[in-house]
């Protein structure tokens, strides 16, 4: 194994999902810039009035306490719907990663090249868990630059147009720092997700027909039988749907104002992945992604 072939099986996962990779996360971004200046656009003479008077009646603007979680608060809700929309096209790749090559057969001439398995199983998680949502946030980050470059613009006309200066807020707003710490949240999520990822590579792997169905059945009969086992006994509840409950609701504390060790509302989301992160489900991960690794040495075929 060496480095040419591990990128050579990177750019094959790619340039399969090219057109998704590319066209998806450009039409997020050109909506998400054009509707406010559409808005702007648009806007009626006594809102934009409105708009400038509170603008020019803010004196001490750029020393506002807290400014900086407002600014984190609005580039994270620029990254929410690319996240979103990533999260659901990793779940459509993990479903059919392994599917689709033994559908069509494909299967035979990767294999007919000299790439182990576990280089194809390994780079089809590495590609689903962080390829995937990397370019999405990459994405996200050129609109936040492109929101920053329009600020900058904003500023030098209020600057030199109104005599209100708001370069103060450029210091306050810890621009990279925020960034950062958002991209900081990308592995806590992917281990967090593993044993799903793990899973529905197992389905796409096993699957002869409708991958998708044989990833959610499995789990919907075990929770239908553990609902009838719990109302037949009187018990208290399921152990499945709690488990599950349990490693997938955050509750209040991904809202709250503590961080854990990080003493800022920065890493608050981190904080909360992090805790999600558990030995018990990544073992859990590691064994279905050795049954997929052995499902795809020993059964090549549809």
């Amino acid at each position: 194994m060496n480095s040419s072939q591990i990128i050579t099986s990177f750019r094959k996962e790619i340039w399969e999902f090219k057109k998704t990779l590319f066209w998806v996360p450009l039409i997020i971004a050109v909506f998400i810039i054009v509707a406010p200046l559409l808005k702007l656009i648009l806007m009626e003479d006594y809102q934009s009035a409105k708009w400038l008077d509170i603008v020019t009646n803010v004196d001490n603007l750029a020393n506002v306490e807290g400014f900086t979680r407002i600014f984190l608060t609005a580039i994270m809700g620029m990254f929410v719907p690319f996240i979103m929309v990533s999260l659901i096209i990793q779940l459509y790749y993990f479903t059919t990663c392994l599917f689709d090559e033994r559908r069509d057969l494909s299967i035979y001439f990767w294999r007919s090249l000299p790439v182990s398995d576990v280089l194809s199983v390994g780079v089809k998680l590495i590609t689903g868990a962080l390829v995937v949502p990397t370019i999405f946030m990459l994405a996200a980050t050129c609109v936040v630059f492109v929101f920053l470059l329009f600020a900058l613009i904003a500023c030098s006309v209020l600057s030199l147009g109104y005599d209100v200066s708001l370069w103060g807020l450029w210091g306050s707003a810890d621009i990279i720092s925020n960034l950062t710490a958002i991209w900081l949240n990308l592995l806590p999520y992917a281990l967090w997700m593993f044993p799903v990822f793990a899973w529905l590579m197992l389905a796409s792997m096993f699957a002869n027909k409708a991958p998708f169905l044989w990833a959610i059945l499995p789990i919907a009969a075990i929770l239908l039988i553990e609902s009838f086992v719990v109302e037949y006994l009187h018990l208290d509840g399921g152990f499945f749907l709690n488990t599950l409950r349990e490693y997938f609701a955050f509750g209040q504390g991904l809202f709250s104002n503590n961080s854990g060790n990080m003493d800022s509302p920065r890493f608050m989301v981190f904080s909360a992945l992090s805790s999600k992160i558990s030995i018990v489900a990544t073992l859990i991960g590691v064994g279905l992604m050795y049954i997929t690794y052995w499902l795809r040495v020993n059964r090549s075929h549809v």
